[in-house]
C-alpha cells in the first residue's frame, strides 16, 4: 500500500514530513511506467501471432517465411530490454537476499539509494551514451542483419537500448525517492511481495 501524504509525518522523527510534491512524483513516474510497461507486453501478442503463422505456413503449406526468425528475435529483444523499468517498478530485478531479509526497514533504504547513486545512476548514464552512438552509427551507416535474407533494418532494435537505460533512470527517480522516504520513516512507500522466478 502506498505510503499516504497524511501519514508523511512520524511522531519523534528529527527528518520531518516528507515533501509533498514527491508524492506527486512518485505517483506520475510510477504511472508511467506501468502504462508503457503494459503496451510493452503488448510485445508478446505480435510474437504469438507472428510465431504461429510461421508455424502454420511452414509446416502446413511448405512455405517458410524469411521475415518471422528476425523479427520476432528483435520484438522479443526489444520487449526484454524496454521492459525493465517495469520491472524494477514490480521489484523484481534480482536481490541478494542473504543479508537483506536481517536489515530493517532504514538500513535497507540506505543500501538502496547509495546503491542507485553509486551504482545504478553511473552505470545507466554510460549504458545510455555508448548505446546512443551505436544506435547513431547504426543509422548513419544503413546497417542491415546479417541474419537471414530478410535483412533487416538494424537502428531501430539498436536504439532501444538508449531508450530502455532512459525508462530505467525515469523509473530510478521513483525508486530514489522512495528510498528516501524509506530512510526517512523507517518503513516502505510502498510495499512489493517478494517475487520468486
Amino acid at each position: 500500500m502506498a505510503a499516504d501524504s497524511s501519514s508523511a509525518s512520524v511522531p519523534g522523527n528529527p527528518g520531518g514530513e516528507f515533501p509533498r510534491a514527491f508524492y506527486g512524483i512518485i505517483r506520475a513516474i510510477d504511472r508511467f511506467t506501468d502504462v508503457t510497461g503494459r503496451f510493452i507486453a503488448l510485445t508478446m501478442l505480435f510474437l504469438m501471432v507472428t510465431i504461429s503463422y510461421e508455424v502454420v505456413m511452414r509446416y502446413g503449406f511448405n512455405a517458410p517465411t524469411v521475415w518471422v526468425y528476425e523479427s520476432s528475435f528483435m520484438a522479443n529483444g526489444s520487449a526484454f530490454m524496454l521492459g525493465a523499468a517495469y520491472a524494477l517498478l514490480k521489484g523484481a530485478h534480482v536481490r541478494t537476499d542473504i543479508y537483506w531479509e536481517n536489515y530493517s526497514e532504514r538500513k535497507k533504504g540506505v543500501v538502496d539509494l547509495i546503491s542507485y547513486l553509486l551504482f545504478f545512476y553511473p552505470a545507466m548514464i554510460t549504458f545510455m551514451l555508448i548505446s546512443i552512438d551505436d544506435a547513431l552509427h547504426s543509422y548513419d551507416t544503413g546497417e542491415r542483419s546479417q541474419e537471414s535474407v530478410w535483412r533487416a533494418i538494424m537502428w531501430p532494435f539498436r536504439a532501444t537500448i538508449p531508450l530502455a537505460a532512459l525508462l530505467l533512470m525515469i523509473q530510478g527517480i521513483s525508486e530514489v525517492l522512495k528510498c528516501w522516504y524509506q530512510v526517512q520513516f523507517g518503513r516502505e512507500f510502498v510495499h512489493r511481495e517478494k517475487i520468486e522466478i
